[in-house]
């Protein structure tokens, strides 16, 4: 069911990054959890690899999702030799005690010219109060800490999910390119950064 929810996400992100086909490119998932996103890029065609900070949900992953590696990771504290020309992160950086380090740590990841796509909350009293969100910022911070990373080619794009519609089915769960802090809608903000 929630990997309906993560298919309107990519379709969403389809009109603004060149994700529809992998054509053999590589791509890493940061914070996978149970690999939903991981699934829909290797159906697609990318060389995937999924990684989270929890060995139990690294664990699960690999046995929901077989034909894809996964591995336990800190973005913050660890790092690896493999380039890959995307890395994606849906909803992660704002648990991180230091997302500057990692943004560094990301673009240590990505080939010359490659692409990193994360979203984030943007600041709303839901996303604020929320414990585990210990990095919520506006979009101009990720922005400003992302050049400040080395990164170029920045673009932000704000997106509003209908709740629940995906249940159905994964035609019902799409995205509208709004900015809206209406409860119980899910709202967030994608952002895209180059490496130079």
């Amino acid at each position: 069911m929630y990997v309906n929810w993560a298919d309107g996400w990519v379709r969403f992100l389809d009109k603004y990054v060149d994700i529809k086909r992998g054509e053999r490119r590589s791509l890493h998932e940061l914070g996978a959890s149970l690999g939903y996103f991981s699934r829909i890029f290797k159906n697609r065609g990318f060389d995937v690899t999924g990684s989270d900070i929890s060995s139990f949900i690294v664990g699960k992953a690999g046995k929901i999702q077989k034909d894809i590696k996964f591995f336990k990771f800190d973005v913050e504290k660890d790092s690896t030799d493999k380039k890959y020309d995307f890395v994606v992160a849906f909803e992660v950086l704002e648990h991180l005690k230091n997302p500057e380090k990692s943004l560094k740590n990301i673009r240590s990841m990505l080939k010359k010219g490659g692409t990193l796509v994360f979203s984030t909350p943007f600041p709303t009293k839901r996303s604020l109060t929320d414990p585990t969100h210990i990095n919520v910022h506006p979009a101009f911070w990720w922005v400003k800490k992302g050049k400040s990373a080395g990164f170029s080619g920045t673009k932000v794009v704000y997106a509003t999910f209908i709740p629940l519609m995906y249940r159905i089915s994964k035609y019902f769960s799409f995205g509208f390119p709004i900015k809206t802090n209406l409860p119980y809608i899910n709202s967030t903000c994608f952002l895209v950064f180059r490496n130079k």
